[in-house]
């Protein structure tokens, strides 16, 4: 009989002492001692190796496979993992099988043994399997949850206790420990036998004192300013403002490792290229912990001479290199020299050199102090876009997705109008997720794969809700903004309550038999309650669109559309209080409206669902005459602007801006009428003020509301608990409305700030908004409370 093990040769007395060492220190570790075990097997492998190096690969004929001592892994899956199970098998076949069950991560140990006579010969493997774990204990946690740790200290479906793995678990938790500031935090675990081959696992947590980090310093750095970097670095000064909801101003070793990179990369963007910067340098104070970097900048370089070589534009340097963000004699930066790189490859694509290869080279002349740059450029083959699939599209058509690619089959490829593609089907809201990849079907074609996720683009809800401005409210809702898949969006509004009431039907396609086209329509009818006069009004409204960058072709335009609305509507104002304002009086009775509205709108929002990045712009000016009773124009204009200031553990911290603006006239020089007329104050307006208390008001105080109004609303958003869809807000807003006779002043502007919470909770929207007015009037309080449940946000 022979036995092996691992990749080694015959097993000698020697081997056999080695292995009663080997798999002593196996029952020990399994009982707690892994360490003996890790050194005898250290030692095994050694004295096994030495002897295979001498031994001959001696050849055997086997009839069968053997698995011995395995316990919950069933035999035949062990023998999948073999390569060689029958037939005439070597030392370095028999070898390789052992190193594949090792490699399974199953196994403490595995030997083979040759046993049997000539012709009826049997490989047997002897295994001796991991412990299993049967439960996990987490001891000495008070700061951070059981519930937490538990998510770190999850074993696999499989739970055999491999050390490896718990060590990087350790890792894992003493780095969740020190972003929450506990930079001493120090973990330890024991393992319990509990027969039957289990183990229990205890993990012990010495959580240490919790520390604020008071300053980061980067020192020796004289060439550059240390600012803009000390922004960008993940360990920053803790600040009592916003470290509790960004989740800064705590040190995380790991952290503060990478943070040496991004120095490093900051002196290459400023032309240190010789540039040295210390691991960081930790120090304890009486009031936190002192984080510095000590940086050896070494001199500062320039850009030299640049030029392109190999594969050109049209044989042009110029038009090879174009615009380039590297400029002779500037300040070296690394980053814009690879920005130029793809900047040059670009241009090659979108002539249809779809593999073009730039790869830019530096030359450093140290006594001049200058890099010279040469972007060597293979542009490859023209390459043509053979087919086009679209992938995922279970319930969009796919005429939907192909309509707005940038790009057609037969067509040379473009990988700015790729690009392209692929923002503008983000845009539409349909899809959670969307990639375009290219595919080569030749040296000279390519497919493009649209593979999109599709999401949620339908909803209904039904509920009861309450708010400041619109007291108690019974709201349905019934909106599909990918109708049928086919694009079209249609949206059915009913709101009930004590002082209101609206039905609204809305139907749009974005574009008309798959041309550029857009059309819609609006049937409303609402109803509304005041202190002073109730407003019934009812009508239709008729809308078409076209897309400007289809016009011009100029790139500027691209996301600007042009719009034109016709609208019919009838006002009723009724059941006017005798201490009303005189124009609300005068208004008394049926109007009606016949109005055109040409509008151009600009959108860049990244996405409608969840909006973070991009904004929007609207101007429109509508004008009232073409029938009916009421001429007048109004200009509108509106700004909304969502900008990411930075990426939390929890989520984004977007800043929102939002401009109101909206100016009207008559022609007869009579009244604005009051049914179009701006009542600024409340939870969608100025939220440090009521409800329509803003305002013109007569001698008696009553509200008539402006011809003309400015409006601003700044916002902070941050998320609270992301799962939960909670979210906070901080906000500043500034507005008020002008009567007819007056101008927009500034400085009358209503001023305010406040806080509040956003839900998107199962049973609807919940909003709780605090507003404190600037500089309250006599009557006015100074803390409006803005609430709303269940009524449009």
């Amino acid at each position: 009989m022979r036995k092996y093990s691992g990749e080694f040769g015959p097993v000698d007395e020697r081997q056999r002492s080695c292995w009663a060492s080997l798999k002593a220190a196996s029952v020990n570790n399994q009982f707690g001692s892994i360490t003996r075990a890790l050194v005898a097997m250290f030692f095994s492998i050694v004295t096994f190796g030495a002897l295979a190096a001498s031994a001959e690969d001696s050849k055997f004929q086997i009839e069968r496979v053997e698995i011995v001592g395995n316990q919950r892994i069933d035999a035949s899956a062990i023998k999948l993992q073999l390569k060689h199970s029958q037939g005439e098998l070597s030392n370095s076949d028999i070898s390789s099988d052992v190193k594949t069950l090792y490699r399974t991560g199953f196994f403490d140990q595995v030997t083979a043994s040759v046993v049997g006579a000539a012709g009826a010969r049997v490989l047997r493997f002897d295994v001796s399997e991991k412990p299993v774990v049967r439960r996990v204990f987490i001891k000495g946690n008070d700061e951070v949850s059981q519930s937490e740790l538990g998510n770190v200290f999850e074993f696999d479906a499989r739970r055999f206790f491999d050390r490896t793995k718990v060590n990087l678990m350790l890792r894992k938790a003493v780095s969740l420990y020190q972003g929450r500031g506990y930079y001493d935090a120090a973990f330890d675990f024991s393992v319990l036998p509990v027969g039957e081959n289990q183990v229990d696992l205890t993990f012990s947590v010495s959580e240490g004192t919790r520390y604020k980090v008071r300053d980061v310093t980067i020192q020796g750095l004289t060439l550059a300013d240390t600012d803009p970097i000390l922004a960008e670095l993940q360990t920053s000064r803790y600040k009592w403002w916003s470290s509790w909801i960004t989740g800064t101003g705590r040190l995380n070793i790991e952290a503060a490792d990478s943070d040496q990179l991004r120095i490093r990369q900051y002196l290459l963007d400023n032309g240190l290229i010789d540039g040295v910067v210390s691991a960081p340098q930790i120090e304890r104070g009486e009031d936190g912990l002192y984080v510095r970097y000590q940086v050896d900048q070494g001199a500062q370089y320039t850009v030299g001479a640049v030029r392109a070589s190999g594969d050109l534009i049209e044989e042009s340097q110029d038009k090879t290199l174009g615009e380039l963000s590297s400029k002779v004699g500037e300040i070296f930066s690394a980053s814009n020299v690879r920005n130029d790189s793809f900047a040059i490859s670009e241009r090659f694509s979108d002539q249809g050199y779809a593999f073009a290869n730039v790869v830019p080279g530096t030359s450093i002349d140290r006594s001049a102090r200058e890099v010279a740059l040469d972007f060597s450029t293979t542009k490859g083959n023209l390459t043509t876009i053979n087919e086009i699939n679209i992938h995922g599209n279970d319930k969009t058509y796919d005429h939907v997705i192909r309509r707005e690619l940038r790009v057609a089959e037969q067509e040379l490829y473009s990988g700015s109008k790729v690009r392209r593609s692929q923002e503008v089907l983000q845009r539409l809201g349909y899809f959670e997720e969307i990639n375009i990849s290219n595919e080569p079907v030749g040296d000279d074609k390519i497919d493009l794969n649209v593979a999109v996720r599709e999401g949620s683009t339908g909803t209904f809800s039904a509920g009861a809700g309450f708010s400041t401005a619109d007291g108690v409210l019974l709201n349905a809702r019934l909106s599909e903004n990918n109708f049928l898949g086919s694009g079209r969006r249609a949206i059915l509004n009913m709101d009930l309550g004590t002082e209101t009431s609206s039905y609204v039907f809305t139907f749009e396609d974005r574009r008309v038999n798959d041309s550029h086209w857009s059309a819609g329509i609006d049937l409303f009818k609402t109803y509304r309650e005041y202190d002073d006069f109730d407003r019934d009004v009812s009508g239709v409204a008729l809308s078409t669109g076209y897309p400007l960058e289809e016009i011009f072709k100029e790139e500027v335009l691209q996301d600007v559309s042009f719009g034109l609305k016709y609208q019919y509507l009838e006002a009723d104002i009724t059941n006017v209080e005798p201490d009303a304002a005189q124009l609300v009086k005068d208004s008394e009775g049926l109007t009606r409206e016949s109005s055109v509205t040409p509008r151009l709108v600009r959108n860049t929002i990244d996405n409608p669902l969840n909006p973070t990045e991009g904004s929007r712009q609207e101007i429109s000016v509508a004008l009232a005459g073409l029938g009916g009773n009421q001429q007048f124009y109004m200009v509108e204009a509106e700004q909304t602007l969502y900008h990411p200031l930075l990426d939390t553990r929890r989520g984004a911290l977007v800043f929102s801006w939002r401009t109101r603006f909206g100016y009207g006239q008559t022609f007869d020089d009579e009244d604005f009428p009051l049914y179009k007329r701006y009542f600024p104050g409340g939870i969608n307006s100025v939220r440090g003020y009521a409800n329509r208390s803003l305002g013109p008001v007569d001698e008696e105080g009553n509200e008539f509301g402006g011809s003309k109004q400015l409006i601003n609303n700044f916002e902070l958003i941050f998320p609270l608990i992301p799962s939960a869809g909670l979210k906070g807000v901080v906000f500043y807003d500034a507005g008020q409305a002008f009567d007819d006779d007056d101008s927009i002043h500034i400085d009358e502007l209503r001023l305010n700030y406040g806080f509040g919470i956003r839900w998107t909770s199962p049973l609807g929207p919940i909003r709780i908004e605090f507003g404190i007015p600037i500089s309250p009037e006599e009557g006015e309080d100074s803390l409006q409370t803005n609430f709303s449940f269940g009524a449009p946000l």
